[in-house]
């Protein structure tokens, strides 16, 4: 069983915004650990609280001294992938920066998905229990073996 997908929009309940928060921030911070051990990357994440009538905060991550990542995004002078809500809303403004952004990637984009499952419906006889019919339905996977 599935998750239902939420809308993403600001929670306006109270109690159901600081459980979200924390549970959120807490899967960001091992989806983080998880990130720099698995591919061997320094990862840091800093969120600021700030919340009308109570104290702002900070929580961070960091897989070393966060005062060297911090310097080093500072002098960094290389390639950058930069990300922003827009990426990220689903909008048309977002796809069209990303095609903009993307010229050279044409040539190693990922080969089309397949295509989905062919379904066939069949009647069987099943002489064994009073000669009733069912109903069987087949699935064709569209899998492509030794690529």
């Amino acid at each position: 069983m599935g998750r239902r997908k939420i809308e993403i929009q600001p929670i306006t309940h109270e109690r159901n915004r600081s459980v979200t928060f924390l549970k959120r921030k807490n899967g960001l911070f091992k989806k983080a650990y998880e990130l720099g051990v698995l591919c061997s990357v320094d990862v840091a994440v800093i969120i600021f609280e700030e919340r009308p009538g109570h104290h702002h905060k900070l929580y961070q991550y960091c897989s070393t001294d966060i005062r060297d990542i911090v310097a080093r995004h500072v002098q960094h002078d290389g390639e950058r992938d930069t990300r922003t809500p827009a990426d990220f809303s689903g909008g048309a403004k977002a796809a069209d920066a990303d095609a903009e952004d993307d010229e050279d990637a044409d040539e190693e984009e990922a080969p089309p998905p397949p295509p989905p499952p062919k379904r066939t419906k069949s009647k069987v006889s099943n002489k064994d229990k009073d000669d009733t019919m069912f109903e069987t339905t087949l699935v064709v996977s569209g899998v492509v073996l030794g690529q």
